[in-house]
């Protein structure tokens, strides 16, 4: 797949000063890197399409077999965009992890780019001579004595504020976003694979790392600390005897309110709207983070003569008193002028924690992203030497603008006359550019620049990055970081609205031990921007007033915005607990956090809004899981969380209640906190599911992982010391981990294990349970088709990937869109014959299992049998009947179906056709026994053809049918109707008025309505009636006056009616008018008839018919007709006087009078 992503520029500053750089940063020269990519990209998908087949698991057999083909009407992808799909999945270098770096070796035909000989990695990629094509390289390399894993280098993006972190179109339009730009995994920079060779497969050289990557101090900037010093690995890791059992904090007087005294930031001193959108209020003063403040004290007033309120002070753990003193010395109202628009400071209750701390020089603070400005004056006295792995040798100078932004959030300089401040005020910050100017950079760079931060010293690492796919490489990083000490803060992702219910906090914010920061809205709610789930694990304002490059100031917003927030907040925790480890600050941040939606835990807010004051004042709880002593009162545990909590006694027992998205293994990694040489008490895990026991297992180690079989729903942990006579309390971790259980089609990893499906319509679920999952399904069609298959997911951490191959055939990969979204094929025409289908993660090559699902839909629709065939000679004809319908397909390029049909006499013929799919349009020719053509048609755009009646002499007629295009997947429907002609009516013959109607047609009394046809049974017309009695009777009329009714005009009977007038046998009506286009009814039929015969009426003393009453004005003529035998009923005595009459019955008693 290749993804490009709309470039947004950065926005106007809000300083003129800004301005120059700000130019400079536009990136003119962006469309020929797009083109220049396009073009690699180009080249690598026409090497995919060589190796396809082979690296991909397909078969390229030669032989006579028909490709696999689209349905016409179907666009076909280009070659080298169907190809480029696959080119996608192959990065540019992978990553490869020695177990132990003693085992290093010369890799045969390999290429070693860099190393990180501090994570015992080494950046590869096959050499040019290797003669392996990738899945040849991978497999060999991973059998590799010491090999731990070979993963591939993928992109990392920086998160934009726009809501839309994905390849999704951003619809809500918002500010603050970034630019990135993705071409497959990882783009190019240097040379051909974008890194520099250090050699081939030569053995780890420590000479080679980062050791040799020391940037100076910018000289423009004279505030960043050249005494940094690096971090000693001897004395890194935190002291053991500061954990949870050696916290042992008073509880404040206040009993929990903190600072009673706290204040939010005053609306009088926003420039926004209050009633605006919730995302612009400003900070109330009674939803403040401390609820009893004085509305009209100033959030940014510190008073020198305040007495700290932390009770800390009192604590084991009790802050250095020389963080008491300068937070006094501070006490003083903060001067920064914009600090008014920072209305994110008022919600975290930043003023109030000011009292107490607001800052921390003892720690450096990493910020790993595109940089920063150097000469920022609100950012430069805060800086320390940073480093470049972008471009190496050069400052870590911000050429993208997010850099810039979070720094500004974390440590603007504070109380300093200028700008903004920080939530910190005085730091040391350690920027790191590991992002280029399109916010992009590779696994490798992030994971380099972490590395980096932990051996020069940082305690915090700050990572407003993300991408959905999991890595072993950043886990090992992640690991790492932990055991030495140093807590990782990473924004949660900005897909919540554009990806919806798919949407999942992004890595390496999602790894357990990683603080995850989700964004807030003013109104203290999750915004729908945010992404939700279970590693989330606090949340901080989504927008900010921050920081610009050029030295200007800016709104922007994010949980790119919301990480640095909470990385502030930990070093001030951190000043005022210095011993503290990184779990030990993570359980605080959670413990002081506000509830946002359900009290504890949830998946959208995780613990809740990030409070400041509560923080740095707070008391950390050994267990704040508390009570859960019960199945009822269980405490939520998230999955992929990390967990601390304390057994205090033999009866305490601590339940926990996990949410099981689906059947899998939920493994518990478990770390018992003890004292140097005390001994490890027996610890008792036990799983239950419906409030049964499914499992109980026992573990005398420290550590330990332990795993449970478990089924979609709610379950239970319960967590008890197995010795019920243990008097010793024990401080413990848990780290929950959830793998999926593999789907019901399992193994079908292969295309000779392929599952085998029917040949039908269907949706298949299935998951992706195991690293580089693939699946296979075979369909083994009998009979030709149309096929279109769509693959579509419930989560964006799968790039769904769908591949089809005609059994000997090249495999064709349909990979158009990005992570979460759908993916389908245009409708393939498919022949009887076996079709392999494949259905993978493409967000990476080396794709890890996912706790997710996709839904495969094959929609298939058979081609139809055509019942007509063989018929696509003239010799082969089938016989057609009048009235019957016949069908068939046109189901083969120059298909032709031949009909045929007899006339024994003249006759009256015409064709229908009904059913033409839409984009077809079929011909239908006539042909004699000649092969003379004597009549043709085409379908309109409905698909519907009728031909022109004609009359066509006894005899053997021929229809051709053809069509401009084929379709197999309906029918079309030809009807032919013959009439034989009698008396040149096709429509009388068989009728009971037929000799009557033959007989005055020959006398020429009577003629027909339509060509060919009497139609007998339409209602007669007075018009009619009198035209067919002048006929027949042909009275004398001298100069018959035709100006006598206004309605007859030149009515093409006005002479007849006239003459008919004239006799006597018809009447106008009072008004003037004759009205001729009237139907007569059957009594005024015998009254005109009767007339022109000269019949004199009877009265009779006995009704002629029963429905005639004796005194009607037409009973004396009907009873004359009916004695003189010409008029009968139309059924047991009855005449129905009233009905209309029809041409037949009015042709029937003419005919019998004349």
């Amino acid at each position: 797949m290749i993804t490009i992503r709309n470039w947004f520029p950065h926005r106007q500053s809000q300083s003129d000063a800004a301005q120059p750089r700000l130019e400079r940063l536009t990136p003119t020269g962006g469309a020929h890197r797009l083109a220049l990519a396009a073009r690699g990209g180009l080249r690598r998908a026409l090497l995919a399409l060589l190796l396809g087949s082979v690296a991909l698991g397909g078969l390229a057999v030669a032989g006579p077999v028909p490709a696999l083909s689209l349905a016409p009407g179907s666009e076909a992808p280009a070659a080298a965009h169907a190809a480029g799909a696959a080119s996608t999945e192959q990065p540019q270098s992978w990553l490869l992890r020695w177990t132990d770096p003693a085992q290093a070796h010369e890799l045969r035909g390999t290429e070693v780019l860099r190393r990180q000989p501090d994570a015992a990695v080494e950046v590869v990629r096959p050499a040019d001579d290797s003669g392996e094509d990738v899945e040849t390289w991978l497999r060999r390399l991973r059998g590799e004595p010491g090999v731990a894993y070979v993963h591939p280098n993928g992109m990392v993006h920086v998160l934009s504020g726009a809501g839309a972190d994905s390849g999704a179109a951003n619809a809500a339009g918002t500010e603050g976003e970034a630019v990135s730009v993705r071409f497959g995994d990882a783009g190019t920079r240097d040379s051909k694979y974008g890194l520099a060779a250090v050699s081939k497969a030569s053995p780890l050289n420590p000479s080679a790392g980062l050791d040799d990557v020391q940037i100076a101090p910018s000289s423009k900037s004279g505030s960043l600390d050249a005494k940094s010093e690096p971090f000693n690995r001897a004395t890194s890791p935190s002291n053991p005897s500061a954990d949870l059992d050696d916290v042992q904090i008073a509880p404040s007087s206040k009993s929990g309110s903190l600072d009673a005294k706290s204040e939010p930031i005053n609306r009088a001193t926003s420039p926004s709207n209050p009633s605006a959108d919730p995302d612009n209020m400003q900070t109330d003063p009674a939803s403040s983070p401390s609820d009893t403040q004085s509305e009209q004290e100033d959030p940014t007033a510190l008073p020198s003569d305040a007495p700290s309120q932390s009770p800390a002070a009192d604590s084991p753990t009790g802050a250095p008193e020389a963080g008491l003193a300068a937070a006094k010395q501070q006490a003083v109202k903060a001067n920064d002028p914009e600090l008014a628009k920072q209305t994110h400071l008022g919600l975290i209750g930043a003023a109030e924690a000011w009292k107490t701390v607001n800052g921390n020089t003892g720690i450096t603070i990493a910020l790993v992203d595109t940089g920063v400005d150097l000469d920022h004056p609100d950012l430069k006295d805060n800086l320390v030497t940073g480093v470049n792995l972008v471009e190496r040798g050069k400052p870590p100078e911000d050429d993208n603008g997010h850099g810039t932004s979070v720094a500004g959030v974390l440590a603007a300089a504070g109380n300093n006359g200028v700008g903004v401040a920080g939530v910190m005020w005085n730091a040391k910050l350690m920027p790191i550019k590991a992002l280029d100017q399109w916010g992009d950079g590779t696994e490798e760079d992030l994971g380099e620049a972490i590395l980096y931060a932990m051996k020069n010293g940082a305690k915090i690492v700050v990572l407003s990055v993300g991408l959905h796919r999991e890595s072993p490489y950043m886990q090992d990083i992640v690991n790492q970081a932990e055991k030495q000490g140093v807590l990782l803060v990473a924004a949660a992702g900005n897909d919540g609205l554009s990806l919806g219910s798919k949407a999942a906090v992004k890595y390496p914010a999602a790894y357990p031990t990683v603080l995850a920061v989700g964004g807030a809205r003013a109104d203290r709610t999750a915004d729908a921007r945010s992404n939700p789930g279970y590693e989330l694990d606090i949340m901080a304002p989504w927008h900010v007033y921050t920081t610009a490059v050029g030295g200007g100031y800016k709104k922007e917003e994010g949980t790119s915005m919301a990480a640095p927030q909470a990385a502030a907040v930990a070093a001030l925790v951190m000043e005022r607990n210095p011993s503290f480890k990184p779990y030990q600050v993570r359980e605080l941040l959670r413990q002081t956090a506000r509830d946002m939606g359900p009290a504890g835990f949830d998946s959208t807010s995780g613990y809740g809004l990030l409070q400041a004051d509560r923080a740095v004042l707070g008391t950390l709880s050994k267990d704040a899981h508390e009570p859960n002593n019960s199945s009822g009162t269980a405490s939520t545990l998230p999955l992929r969380a990390n967990l601390n909590a304390e057994l205090s006694s033999a009866k305490d027992e601590d339940w926990y209640m996990v949410d099981i998205p689906y059947d899998g293994k939920l493994t518990i990694g478990y770390e018992g906190r003890v004292a140097a040489g005390s001994p490890t008490p027996t610890v008792r895990f036990g799983y239950y599911e419906g409030g049964k026991l499914v499992r109980e297992e026992d573990t005398k180690l420290a550590g330990k992982s332990i795993e449970f079989a478990v089924n979609k729903g709610s379950g239970r942990i319960k967590v008890q010391f197995s010795n019920p006579a243990q008097t010793q309390a024990l401080s413990y971790a848990l780290t929950t981990s959830f793998a999926i259980r593999e789907d019901a089609y399992e193994p079908n990893d292969r295309i000779g294990d392929a599952y085998a499906l029917q040949p039908r319509s269907q949706t298949v679920s299935g998951n992706f349970h195991k690293q580089a999952d693939r699946d296979w399904y075979v369909v083994d069609f009998k009979q030709n088709g149309q096929l279109k298959l769509s693959l579509s997911t419930n989560t964006a951490r799968i790039d769904p990937g769908i591949s089809v191959q005609r059994e000997g055939q090249t495999l064709i990969i349909y990979d158009d869109h990005g992570e979460g979204a759908s993916e389908q094929t245009p409708v393939i025409s498919v022949t009887a014959g076996k079709y392999y289908i494949r259905v993978h993660n493409a967000i990476s090559l080396d794709a890890s299992p996912v706790a997710g699902t996709y839904s495969l839909t094959m929609d298939f629709q058979p081609a139809l049998v055509d019942p007509g065939e063989p018929n696509d000679k003239s010799y082969e004809a089938l016989l057609m009947k009048s009235g019957t319908e016949y069908v068939g397909v046109i189901d083969k390029s120059g298909d032709t179906d031949w009909f045929q049909f007899r006339l024994s006499s003249d006759s009256a013929a015409g064709l229908t056709v009904t059913g033409v799919p839409q984009g077809a349009t079929l011909k239908l020719e006539i042909f004699d026994k000649r092969m003379k053509l004597s009549g043709s048609g085409t379908t309109d755009a409905a698909g519907n053809l009728k031909t022109k009646d004609q009359v066509l002499e006894a005899g053997v007629y021929y229809v051709k049918i053809t069509a401009d295009r084929v379709f197999q997947n309906n029918y079309y429907r030809v009807k032919l109707s013959i009439d034989e002609l009698v008396a040149g009516f096709r429509d009388i013959s068989g009728h009971w008025a037929k000799d009557a109607i033959v007989s005055l047609k020959g006398k020429g009394i009577v003629n027909g309505s339509a060509p060919y046809r009497f139609e007998p049974d339409r209602s007669v017309t007075r018009a009619e009636a009198v035209t067919m009695i002048i006929k027949a009777y042909k009275p004398l009329v001298a100069a018959p006056s035709t100006g006598m009714f206004k309605d007859v005009g030149s009515h093409w009977a006005q002479d007849s009616i006239a003459k008919a007038v004239a006799k006597g046998w018809v009447k106008g009506y009072p008004d003037g008018t004759f009205k001729p286009d009237e139907p007569i009814t059957r009594a005024e039929m015998a009254i005109i008839i009767g007339n022109a015969e000269g019949l004199k009426p009877r009265i009779q003393t006995t009704r002629p018919f029963n429905d005639v009453a004796l005194y009607d004005w037409y009973t004396p003529m009907l009873s004359a007709m009916k004695q003189d035998g010409k008029l009968s009923g139309v059924e047991a005595n009855l005449f129905k006087p009233n009905d209309t009459a029809s041409r037949a019955a009015f042709a029937t008693l003419l005919y019998r009078y004349v």
